[in-house]
């Protein structure tokens, strides 16, 4: 099973090949609990912006919304990814789930 990976400066590459980003230092960078969602944010004199890494139904998904000042959403961009291009930036990585340790290691649970 594959899963997205990122860190401040891989998602900040990515981003930047999309929307022109101010400088690193003034992009906030975080990642959902429990989850391989990540996002950056940060604010312009155009408004505030969110860009948003996930995966859905198996295809990884970047999206890019501005909002202005009073809250109104001037901008929204969705980018569906490939898997290749990501692997290539060093942002997928393999995960094993608790089903396939099991039965790599032949523990089989039998029925009562």
């Amino acid at each position: 099973m594959l899963r997205l990976k990122a860190n401040k400066t891989s998602l900040y590459n990515l981003v930047a090949t999309y929307k022109p980003l101010p400088g690193m230092r003034r992009v906030d960078f975080q990642k959902a609990n429990g989850r391989p969602d990540y996002w950056l944010e940060w604010t312009t004199d155009d408004g505030h912006t969110k860009a948003f890494l996930s995966s859905s139904l198996g295809c990884p998904i970047l999206t890019i919304t501005t909002h202005d000042a009073a809250g109104g959403q001037l901008y929204h961009e969705a980018h569906r990814l490939s898997v290749e291009g990501l692997r290539e930036r060093g942002m997928v990585e393999e995960a094993t789930t608790a089903m396939e340790r099991r039965r790599a290691t032949h523990e089989r649970v039998e029925p009562f």
